[in-house]
């Protein structure tokens, strides 16, 4: 059929090029993909495919892209999926939990996961760098104008900000809601706006790099991270390490947590993300087991030193045709590994809402408040999951505070509690989701129809002046 509305997309990240995928894979709605950087590319190393991640990759046509790099899937049966060992201690550490999966799950590269999405971009997608937006306006025909810092304009009618944590469109969109008198009142103070509309640094400090595996092998031949089967979490007060191999295990993902309980919710002084001399790291963790002093060993010269800013618990994603999604609108800690699958997941329930026959232009609004409903309550509770998880790893919150490394009881209760935060990876599939999406899409077209036929009715008695 054909759509008469445009989209326009402000970002290229993975929940931009997921929604672009999906709407090419189910209509011929035309998109526009409008990247601030110089070419469509990524931040960050690896990532977590897991079954609700995986179910919507399938449907949008990656799993055959997986097999063409020689990549294996996931699949249903119980899988070792975190590995939690203790590790700050001068004696070598041991496991104190592992967490089981009912589906197994895969570490991915996130270039090579955007290199897949961009290879089924439709036709019906156009992409424009170096372009980034600086705020929009909305016409009288409903129409939006959007302007871009350098100087160029373009027209769109539906607008998705998937442009990360320092977000224009969500900037721009809640000041659009203020001027209109349309805030709820849980943002009407100073205060709540700003935290609404400006990151906040989570109090959180992560070193990243990437360890080429057989520079660690020939350090730390017996590392424990070459035998396991799962990320490795090295835990300890205040901090911990993930580290886990990529790129058909000739690389391995690292990332150094430091936490600052008291700087949650504070401004960061400096840069968000910088460079550093790796010794700062190896400070950090003197007095760590020695299989950590081996990888911190491996480390280059210099690693990616990120101040990990978050976004505030949103108590709304869409005005009008206007919508956020991704790290736009629940940018989260990492402690879940769910960042970039919760962005596929919004991206596809509102690919699909675009896409479907019933969503004309003047449905829109209908369909985009449908996928606020549907995912931001679930997307917020999987960010306070990320906060809890990190909490919990480093023994700030949670039932074991760390101090009794011989209450084996306290130690139990606490990597149950680390599964049962895990659990909602393997739960369910975005596909169920759609189904009600779909539903509820088919009641308010329902209600809009008979609306019209009422008025029409109404307009028909009235008396000709």
């Amino acid at each position: 059929m054909s759509h008469k509305f445009r989209v326009a997309v402000c970002g290229g990240g993975i929940s931009a090029l997921t929604l672009a995928v999906t709407l090419g894979r189910y209509s011929q709605v035309p998109i526009d993909i409008y990247e601030a950087a110089s070419e469509i590319g990524t931040v960050g190393a690896g990532l977590a495919v897991w079954k609700r991640t995986w179910d919507i990759m399938c449907r949008l046509g990656l799993d055959a892209e997986m097999d063409k790099r020689s990549l294996s899937h996931p699949s249903e049966g119980e899988n070792l999926a975190l590995i939690l060992r203790r590790s700050d201690q001068l004696e070598e550490g041991t496991v104190a939990y592992q967490v089981v999966s009912s589906y197994s799950h895969i570490p991915l590269h996130r270039a090579q996961l955007v290199d897949m999405l961009k290879s089924r971009l439709p036709r019906t997608c156009t992409i424009h760098t170096s372009k980034c937006l600086e705020s929009y306006t909305r016409c009288t025909d409903s129409s939006y104008i959007l302007r871009f810092t350098d100087g160029s304009t373009a027209t769109t009618d539906v607008l998705i900000g998937a442009d990360g944590v320092r977000s224009a469109v969500r900037k721009s969109m809640f000041q659009d809601l203020s001027v209109q008198g349309k805030l709820p009142p849980d943002l009407l103070s100073p205060e709540a706006f700003h935290k609404a509309v400006e990151p906040q640094w989570s109090g959180i400090t992560v070193y990243r790099s990437l360890i080429q595996s057989q520079k660690l092998r020939e350090i730390s031949p017996d590392n424990p991270l070459f035998s396991a089967k799962a990320p490795m979490n090295f835990v300890g007060k205040g901090k911990h390490i993930i580290a886990y191999p990529i790129s058909s295990g000739t690389l391995i993902n690292f990332l150094a947590f430091d936490t600052d309980p008291d700087g949650e919710g504070k401004e960061f002084q400096g840069k968000w993300v910088c460079d550093t001399p790796k010794e700062e790291v190896l400070n950090l963790y003197k007095g760590w087991e020695p299989c950590v002093q081996s990888l911190l060993e491996s480390l280059d010269g210099v690693v990616s030193r990120w101040a990990v800013h978050v976004g505030g618990s949103l108590p709304l994603c869409v005005s009008d045709s206007v919508a956020l999604i991704g790290d736009a609108v629940h940018a989260m800690t990492t402690h879940a590994s769910a960042g970039a699958g919760q962005a596929m997941e919004d991206a596809y329930i509102l690919g699909r809402l675009l896409s479907d026959e019933l969503t004309t232009e003047s449905m829109v609004p209908k369909a985009l408040k449908i996928y606020q409903d549907i995912r931001l309550s679930v997307a917020n509770n999987v960010v306070a999951i990320s906060q809890d998880l990190g909490n919990m790893y480093e023994f700030n919150f949670g039932p074991y505070d760390g101090e009794d490394r011989e209450n084996k009881d306290a130690i139990m209760r606490w990597g149950q509690a680390i599964f049962s935060k895990w659990r909602f990876h393997w739960i369910g599939i975005p596909e169920d989701d759609w189904k009600t999406a779909r539903r509820r899409l088919t009641d308010e077209e329902n209600t809009f129809c008979q609306t019209e036929i009422r008025y029409d009715k109404i307009s028909k008695s009235l008396p000709v002046a």
